[in-house]
């Protein structure tokens, strides 16, 4: 509803304008009534109406005064209507002069008066439309020059730092960073409202689960400040809470005093950011911590190959107490997030990778924590952690099915292979080799597949060519021994009498035709 001054001595031309004009349906509101110029002013000071509709001649001070002296003190966003039982045209030019262009004669016409607010509802609306238009553009431009500031940007010109500061006249200034999970532009909706109602608040930056403010007061020498950008950042995460965002994270920056350095407010936040992925605190404010040096030494990075390795090879009690050390030491050596992030991203892929030269795909519970890890790996170092180890577990279960799956066609291939070959020599991990398998997983599924492992199969398959051999021909042990593929007599002549309890020649004298 738009807001209506009366001011006219007459009482009953008051009553008349309330009364046969319907305000209401045409977006208007009576809110309040004067008897003269100068009680008129003193409203339109304290309530500021849209409209004032003034009789011209009034005691102490008459409607045309009244216009002047509105305009005298810049108010310029009242409209005013005039209304006289004079047709004098003086009072109509006068009224022109002063930029009132709505007129009306008494007694009122309601008809010819609702005609007028039809028209002026519009000219509000569209003023309203401009002015927010304007206030937007004004407001892109701050935070676009604050987000230049933060960056401790260069192409700052002076003519825009003075004409933009003057409008920014606090002494004190924070930049915040929060992380969360939710929807961003809820999230970002719930920082703007907090931010619109604040004296000097403007959310100038935003990623799919961060957002930047930028926060001004003005205090005395800095008291108070601490507490009240707390008090601030505390009812920010309260409200993003209630929206059903998780996992909140507020870091706050030195307060500084010169808005020419807010980047120094920016970096610092980022800073207590990494305080926050190794603390269980959920809001953390520069004055309040003691900052320190982080490692950034890619040495930290050298345990990555040696989980590698365990995903493929090692014990589910092996890799989770990598993981587990892993992050003790960075905890103890104080590693910098982003290195932490690096570390937890080279597992993945490593992971990722060993499923797909397997012929598989990671499952979904896999891809989730995966991108959990990668989208958020700078929020918390023990969820970090609880997350890799969850997801390289899980892995490591996966790798075992793509194994078993692979593996099932492969022993066929490669006791079809044995069953050729067996007068070679060759090894375990030369099969491996050829078949594009891991040695101990290829000995381990063979083994469960047919009861005994390659190397056994290849000494049956010997021996029982051998014995074919002692029955049919008349060649000799150590030649039967060197065809069937041993070197070594002493060897042939052991597995044989493991196998038949008896020597070669006792075999032939026993069996041949």
């Amino acid at each position: 509803m738009y807001k209506v001054l009366l001011v006219d001595d007459e009482p009953y031309a008051i009553e008349g304008l309330q009364l046969l004009i319907n305000w209401e349906k045409h977006g208007f509101e009576i809110r309040g009534v004067c008897a003269n110029g100068e009680e008129a002013i003193r409203m339109i000071q304290e309530d500021r109406p849209d409209l004032v509709v003034t009789d011209i001649r009034m005691p102490v001070m008459n409607g045309l005064e009244l216009v002047e002296e509105a305009r005298r003190l810049e108010l310029e966003s009242v409209i005013f209507v005039i209304t006289s039982g004079y047709s004098d045209f003086n009072y109509a030019r006068q009224a022109i002069r002063l930029g009132v262009s709505n007129y009306l004669t008494k007694p009122v016409d309601s008809t010819e008066a609702e005609d007028m607010l039809v028209r002026l509802r519009v000219q509000l609306k569209e003023r309203e439309d401009q002015e927010r238009i304007r206030e937007h553009a004004n407001e892109q431009r701050i935070k676009a020059f604050l987000s230049a500031l933060i960056k401790d940007k260069q192409d700052i010109s002076k003519q825009e730092m003075s004409e933009i500061s003057p409008r920014l006249n606090k002494s004190h200034w924070a930049y915040l960073r929060i992380t969360f999970q939710g929807d961003i532009q809820e999230a970002s909706s719930i920082a703007e409202q907090m931010a619109d109602v604040t004296t000097c608040c403007y959310v100038i930056d935003r990623t799919r689960d961060s957002l930047g403010l930028v926060w001004g007061e003005q205090v005395d020498d800095g008291i108070g400040t601490s507490d009240s950008i707390k008090a601030f950042a505390q009812r920010l995460m309260s409200n993003m809470q209630h929206i059903g965002c998780e996992d909140i994270h507020i870091a706050v920056g030195m307060t500084v005093d010169q808005l020419e350095h807010l980047s120094e407010s920016f970096r610092s936040a980022q800073e207590v950011g990494r305080y926050l992925f190794f603390n269980q605190e959920r809001l953390l404010i520069a004055e309040e911590i003691q900052l320190e040096n982080w490692q950034f030494d890619p040495e930290t990075l050298s345990e990555v190959d040696h989980i590698s390795e365990l995903l493929e090879n090692g014990s589910v009690e092996e890799l989770s107490g990598s993981i587990r050390s892993a992050f003790e030491l960075f905890i103890q050596m104080k590693a910098a997030p982003e290195i932490v992030h690096i570390f937890s991203t080279h597992i993945i892929f490593r992971g990722l990778s060993l499923c797909r030269e397997l012929g598989g795909e990671p499952n979904a519970l896999m891809n989730e924590l995966a991108s959990g890890i990668l989208e958020k790996g700078h929020r918390n170092v023990e969820k970090v952690a609880n997350n890799l180890e969850h997801f390289c577990l899980q892995c490591k279960s996966e790798l075992s099915i793509f194994r078993e799956r692979q593996l099932g066609g492969i022993q066929a291939t490669v006791a079809e292979y044995v069953q050729m070959h067996y007068r070679e020599t060759f090894t375990i991990q030369e099969l491996a080799e050829r078949f594009y398998v891991n040695p101990v997983h290829l000995g381990q599924s063979f083994l469960r597949k047919y009861g005994k492992g390659v190397i056994e199969v290849v000494h049956d398959l010997r021996m029982e060519e051998a014995k074919r051999l002692l029955q049919e021909t008349n060649q000799t042990s150590s030649a039967i021994a060197e065809q069937v593929g041993y070197r070594s007599y002493q060897h042939f002549l052991r597995h044989f009498e493991k196998r038949t309890a008896m020597r070669p020649l006792e075999y032939r004298q026993k069996y041949a035709n």
